[in-house]
């Protein structure tokens, strides 16, 4: 009897640890994804010289309009200064 609950808890434990090296994994990418929107954000305002909200509105805005993740067109907007 000892041995089933040590082997079913040793399983719970084993699901929760991927689960959290999953949610860590998205996480950074969304760190990461996070960053690079803010560089592109920064890019427009200088280049259209808006306040931070509306580069952020002109970057979705562009985004949905072109069916483009805002991750993409935030790349696009970081190598080639526009949209």
């Amino acid at each position: 009897m000892e041995w089933c609950a040590f082997s079913a808890a040793l399983a719970d434990l084993r699901v929760r640890v991927l689960t959290a090296e999953i949610k860590a994994a998205n996480l950074e990418v969304a760190l990461a994804t996070n960053r690079r929107i803010g560089i592109a954000v920064g890019i427009l305002m200088c280049r259209l010289g808006v306040t931070e909200d509306r580069a952020m509105a002109v970057l979705s805005k562009h985004s949905q309009d072109h069916n483009v993740k805002v991750r993409t067109m935030a790349e696009e907007v970081i190598y080639t200064g526009s949209l």
